[in-house]
């Protein structure tokens, strides 16, 4: 099965951005992304979470397990329902582990002046052969999650989207 890496970043904090968003409520927002991720990226139709295990102390992991049904013709995973293994790191990380090998990765991270940046990495375990496109093809589905995402948390934040 072919693997395809490809990966997005992008400020979190444009110049104009409003409103401005903290550490604390990406990382928030990110959490929420794990149970309802339909809200935040386009190409994920529904979310089920199935299972989460909180940490008990300050080295366990918080893990939530939960099926993610993704748009056909959309992406490696087009028309297909994933389960996925979600491991959060507080207040930087997260991590999807899908049964096929792929992963995903959701980072915060600030960039040399300081700004909070997200960045995606996507290693997807493709079905069939890499066709002609599909790199530019899916580098623009990272782009719109990780944009889509931080433009999510910021209604969040005010109010137009709400937190159920």
């Amino acid at each position: 099965m072919p693997t395809l890496n490809f990966a997005y970043t992008a400020p979190i904090n444009p110049p104009g951005a409003t409103p401005v968003l903290t550490p604390s409520q990406v990382w928030t927002g990110l959490q929420y992304k794990v149970r309802r991720a339909e809200k935040f990226v386009p190409v994920i139709t529904a979310c089920e979470v199935l299972s989460e295990t909180k940490p008990t102390d300050s080295e366990d992991e918080h893990v939530i397990t939960r099926l993610a049904t993704f748009q056909a013709g959309a992406g490696p995973k087009g028309g297909d329902t994933v389960k996925e293994v979600c491991k959060l790191y507080a207040p930087c990380r997260i991590d999807f582990l899908q049964e096929d090998g792929t992963t995903i990765g959701n980072y915060v991270s600030r960039g040399p002046g300081g700004e909070l940046m997200m960045t995606y990495v996507f290693q997807w375990k493709v079905k069939g052969e890499l066709g002609e496109g599909v790199e530019e093809r899916y580098a623009n589905m990272a782009r719109i999650a990780v944009e889509g995402s931080i433009e999510t948390i910021r209604k969040i934040v005010t109010g137009e989207v709400v937190m159920d």
